[in-house]
């Protein structure tokens, strides 16, 4: 008989914390595991009747023989990330809404790898045939075999016979583990925190099939030491969620600005993708990020917060886009943890950084709570758990941070909503042919509400001040930060009439530079209208510009403005 996954209002609650106990985390697993059990229902159903050169059925009866002997071991197998991706990605194309350059039978095909790793860790002989793509054999957990084909595609035979396991294609045979042409999964080991450290897996990234991507044995020892050292500085709390719920770790390139990378998704339930941290501190402050990331992903499939929506039209103040309403909802709650790690670190290891990252968090993720909690796509569950959310936050906004600590996380999230209503919004051109009429004509602005703009969603750069006052209280002060102008440079060090003149310049070069723009207003009291309404002042700017030939003197346009 099947029964459905729910969990207690109170349990509920305690993840809306932050939280969440053993029991908690057990049930958002059991969750899990019931989720990839329907998708392999799935798989079945999607394949039956398709003539296929590697059929499904043996994959699945060595499945059901190593689950008799060892439903643990198994269990710990379909829950891999890796196989949910793959599950995820061959569901996809199945049903036409994912296109793949391998064959079918390839990628449907990989469940024989999926069991053969399976009846391997239960030390069940078998033989069964398994696909071979670009020249690699992949078992999930285990590792993967380079072996010589004479085509992309091709098929070749595992074998395990009294714990022994053999990969066979052609005349070519590889024996695991100790064969020079295999490659095993690695796992570090932090106290009770096992996970696997994968850099061959194709499937170990959720965005693509990627190829391997070895790690030398310093590295593996500088990451398995940068793990250790993030787990001391975590909470209980997360050190729990992650040991129950993140069992690989996948070491990936940074963002393509050099800026550190992580993410974490519910295809690939249990990874986290992370490229190297500068610091443990950085690296714990990241795994609190993606656990909170993983807890709220699990509780979603099995109560919904919202409905479905993917209308990009929300301020997420960790983004420089808008974001869908789920994107700012998962973004909330990664934050909430990452504000609580900053709290606790402060106590245990005072330092302005602390200070700074604490302020600037608790703000900013303050800010999207209070957002949610009035949106119509929630649920009631939804809207208790924002609530609940920001109510968790609301004692730490009265926490004293240092005076110039708490000074720039104000100014960095005063810089960061301004810059993204400058770029995303636009005001309505009547209303600023209007205003431009008015300041032309030498009369003052009426009283009352300015122009109403429209949302442009789009992509946009990130915003190099931010980084500027963050590494004021990091031991990164004098790195290099790409795109900071010499305007930026002046205005974080303190230099406001420099950084008007360069911002005033940068403008006469750039009128539609919002950031510089956004730097006049922080820099020069005289232009602080437009941190209020940063779309009207550029719009009204480039009117009167437009209709007069001349470059008006932007500090007079906003000051009229602010009027």
């Amino acid at each position: 008989m099947l029964t459905s996954h729910r969990l207690p209002l109170q349990s509920v609650d305690q993840l809306a914390r932050g939280g969440g106990d053993d029991a908690v985390l057990a049930r958002l697993n059991d969750g899990q595991f019931s989720a990839r059990l329907v998708a392999l229902r799935a798989l079945l159903d999607e394949v039956a009747g398709r003539s296929l050169l590697l059929e499904i059925d043996e994959a699945w009866d060595l499945l059901v023989l190593a689950q008799r002997k060892s439903p643990g071991l198994v269990r710990q197998v379909l829950m891999l990330p890796q196989v949910g991706a793959w599950l995820t990605d061959v569901l996809r194309r199945l049903r036409g809404t994912m296109k793949s350059a391998e064959p079918l039978w390839v990628e449907v095909g990989h469940l024989r790898c999926v069991a053969a790793a399976a009846a391997h860790l239960c030390d069940i002989d078998f033989s069964l045939d398994v696909p071979v793509s670009r020249g690699v054999i992949s078992l999930p957990s285990l590792g993967i075999a380079a072996v010589p084909v004479s085509s992309h595609w091709a098929v070749a035979r595992a074998e395990a016979h009294a714990g022994r396991l053999s990969l066979f294609c052609g005349e070519h045979a590889v024996r695991v583990p100790e064969d020079e042409n295999w490659s095993p999964v690695h796992r570090v080991v932090s106290g009770d925190f096992r996970p696997l450290l994968d850099d061959v897996e194709p499937h170990r990234d959720y965005r693509a099939k990627v190829p391997p991507l070895r790690l030398t044995d310093i590295e593996i020892e500088r990451w398995a030491r940068g793990l250790d050292e993030a787990r001391v500085l975590l909470g209980k709390e997360y050190v729990s969620a992650l040991t129950a719920m993140v069992t690989t770790v996948v070491p990936v390139a940074p963002a393509n600005d050099g800026t550190p990378y992580s993410g974490s998704s519910a295809d690939a339930y249990g990874a986290v993708l992370l490229s190297e941290p500068p610091d443990s501190t950085a690296f714990a402050e990241t795994l609190a990020h993606e656990v909170q990331h993983t807890k709220l992903a699990a509780l979603m499939t099995m109560e919904p917060l919202y409905t479905a929506s993917g209308n990009a039209y929300c301020y997420a103040p960790w983004r420089e886009d808008p974001r869908p309403l789920s994107g700012l909802y998962q973004g909330a709650y990664a934050f909430l943890g990452v504000t609580d790690f900053w709290r606790a670190h402060r106590l245990a290891a005072p330092s302005g950084r602390a200070d700074f990252e604490f302020a600037y968090w608790c703000g900013q993720t303050t800010h999207a709570t209070r957002f949610l909690r009035g949106r119509r796509e929630l649920t009631p569950l939804g809207r208790r758990f924002a609530t609940i959310m920001a109510a968790r936050l609301k004692p730490w906004n009265r926490i004293k941070v240092c005076a110039a600590a708490g000074l720039a996380a104000r100014l960095a999230a005063l810089d960061h909503r301004a810059t993204w209503r400058a770029r995303h919004l636009t005001p309505d051109p009547a209303g600023v042919s209007h205003l431009a009429d008015l300041f032309l004509a030498g009369h003052q602005r009426p009283p009352g509400e300015l122009p109403p703009s429209t949302l442009s969603p789009g992509p946009a750069p990130p915003l190099p001040r931010i980084e500027l006052r963050r590494r004021r209280f990091h031991t990164l002060e004098n790195a290099q930060v790409p795109a900071a102008t010499d305007a930026d440079l002046l205005h974080v060090a303190g230099d406001q009439e420099g950084a008007t003149r360069l911002y005033l310049a940068d403008i006469g070069i750039r009128p539609d530079d919002a950031a510089a723009w956004i730097g006049l207003g922080l820099a020069d009291p005289a232009a602080r209208t437009v941190l209020r309404a940063p779309e009207v002042v550029m719009a009204v700017h480039a009117e009167v510009a437009r209709r007069t030939g001349e470059f008006p003197d932007p500090r007079a346009i906003a000051a009229w403005v602010g009027r």
